[in-house]
């Protein structure tokens, strides 16, 4: 039986306006301004590695915590990507969280002073809507955290300040923002719309982007500004992970700028080297730069140190030239080229498609996202739960047909499965004729489920929404096929998919109906009469078919 959980669509939430103000633009640190006092060689030293790095074409990569965000530090940072200095940022997600805020509304905020006896920390509205519904559409797009949440601060007008994000200005300049999170980390998890499942995939992107750019760091630096767990954690796995594909990453730079002396953090554990078991120590400065290269670790506010990096490396660096992001076209969904690194058969796929079948803008986005929604969910032993009407309820049973065994390829059984199989009575002639298979459900095939729930509920049309209810679970997709848009139960079934945390795509005409707003993929076609609209459904529902076998068992 699971073990009692905690509903968090039952929170109470609070506007962002009433959180205490932490930073306001006037408190940002701006290129320029006079610097405080310090001095220390090996910060020097770090920028002069810094300067070698990039002027030999060698990656740049920061990684950060909050408080840097928090001191107002982020126009240095934006200066420095502009420049061409960094070229990849990454941070936890807290300090996602304070640039996002700064962003809508000019401060970033933070109510610790509020007591947390009334049960209110951390419970902001704005916040919690807005990034949890920007990541939800990042993990539908295929893209990660960083890129979803700079994309959203590009495209909607509420945010007013967004020149001062770095989470902007990355998406602008095109440079990676990864975002690393632990899960309930951050307030947004105490958010009623939290989906931690894009929450997860979408990080997780975002680690496999950020193993992308250490793949390249050899002879290039590494930089931890006060992310004292999540940040030396990330980097050296990253740096195993590339070691272990074949990568040569031997010699490189990395620089640990904490805010508290060694001493006063944690007692050493080894005699001969003194604090060696503090994280960021040993997994930032000693451990990775074991084969090669050097180490540093520097001491002092970030308020400091990273006006006096920026100082030194823009005295001595010349601007290089930086890519700009096309913000018209974000996700290239229109050329397809957003799915052609990770998924090029089913890219191939839909590019032929579109060439065949000239289709309006919105579709082939459609499809592209609905493509994806399903390829993470079946991937990972999710079930798609299909819905319709008449024609639409026979197309449901048509796509389910294609996805249970075999569509246009062979699906071999693996290889221990077979042997399991071959000690079985029967076993030898089964083995070479079964499939695998993509899990898919059609609601109201079960005629007696169906009809009794018709007779007992004085609520009309809703036996399929009773029985995905029952059958569901996070992670799986529902979809629903209505020509109109319009079916009360196809309705009544996507609402209980939303509220069980389900991704909903909707297969409709021109109009969309009532059915098009409560789905995360509306796949609109372009008709409106009955049978014109089911012969594009056809055509789409076997492409998508087509797409998945072919990135599943191709």
């Amino acid at each position: 039986m699971p073990y009692r959980t905690i509903d968090l669509s039952q929170v109470r939430t609070y506007p962002l306006p009433q959180r205490q103000n932490l930073v306001a633009l006037e408190n940002l640190v701006h290129p320029g301004q006079p610097l405080p006092p310090y001095d220390n060689p090996e910060l020097v030293e770090v920028a002069e590695r810094i300067v070698a790095a990039r002027r030999a074409g060698r990656p740049v990569i920061w990684m950060i915590g909050a408080h840097v965000i928090k001191r107002g530090l982020a126009p240095l940072l934006i200066d420095l990507m502009q420049r061409g200095v960094i070229t990849h940022l990454a941070g936890n997600g807290a300090t996602t969280i304070h640039d996002f805020e700064i962003a809508l509304q000019g401060h970033t905020s933070e109510d610790v002073a509020r007591s947390l006896e009334d049960g209110s920390f951390g419970m902001a509205e704005e916040t919690g809507a807005l990034m949890n519904g920007a990541i939800r559409a990042g993990a539908r797009a295929g893209i990660g955290m960083g890129e979803a949440l700079g994309h959203f601060i590009a495209t909607d007008e509420r945010f007013r300040y967004r020149q001062y994000s770095v989470l902007y200005n990355a998406y602008r300049l095109g440079i990676p923002y990864t975002v690393h999170v632990a899960i309930g980390t951050d307030i947004i998890h105490q958010h009623p719309q939290a989906d931690f499942a894009a929450i997860g995939w979408t990080t997780g992107q975002d680690f496999k982007i950020f193993c992308a750019a250490v793949s390249e760091l050899e002879g290039g630096v590494f930089c931890n500004f006060g992310s004292a767990v999540m940040g030396p954690e990330v980097f050296l796995k990253a740096l195993s992970i590339v070691r272990n594909l074949g990568y040569t990453v031997r010699v490189f730079t990395t620089a640990n700028f904490d805010l508290i002396p060694l001493g006063d953090y944690r007692r050493p554990l080894k005699d001969d080297v003194p604090d060696y078991y503090y994280r960021p120590r040993k997994n930032i400065v000693n451990r990775p730069v074991s084969l090669g290269g050097k180490g540093f670790h520097i001491v002092g506010d970030h308020a400091v140190t990273v006006p006096h990096i920026h100082y030194y490396v823009t005295q001595q660096l010349e601007p290089i030239p930086v890519r700009s992001q096309r913000l018209e076209d974000p996700w290239h969904v229109g050329d397809v080229a957003s799915l052609e690194d990770d998924a090029p058969a089913a890219a191939l796929l839909l590019r032929r498609w579109l060439e065949r079948n000239p289709a309006p803008r919105a579709l082939a986005e459609a499809i592209q996202q609905a493509f994806r929604v399903l390829w993470h969910s079946l991937a990972h032993g999710g079930t798609l739960f299909l819905a319709g009407n008449g024609g639409s309820m026979a197309d449901a049973l048509h796509i389910s047909g294609e996805l249970l065994k075999s569509f246009k390829r062979p699906r071999p059984l693996p290889e221990a499965h077979q042997q399991r199989l071959a000690a079985l009575p029967y076993g030898e002639a089964l083995a070479p004729h079964l499939q695998r298979g993509l899990r898919a459900v059609v609601l109201g095939a079960n005629l007696s489920l169906r009809s009794a729930v018709d007779n007992d509920s004085p609520l009309p049309h809703i036996a399929l929404a009773q029985e995905l209810y029952v059958l569901a679970r996070p992670g799986d997709v529902f979809m629903g096929i209505s020509t109109s848009g319009e079916a009360r139960n196809v309705l009544y079934a996507a609402s209980v998919a939303r509220a069980l945390g389900l991704s909903v795509i909707g297969l409709t005409g021109a109009q969309g109906g009532a059915l098009a707003p409560h789905c995360d993929v509306a796949i609109k076609v372009p008709a409106s009469e009955t049978d014109v609209v089911q012969t594009w459904h056809q055509q789409v529902y076997h492409l998508l078919c087509d797409m998945l076998e072919a990135q599943l068992f191709g």
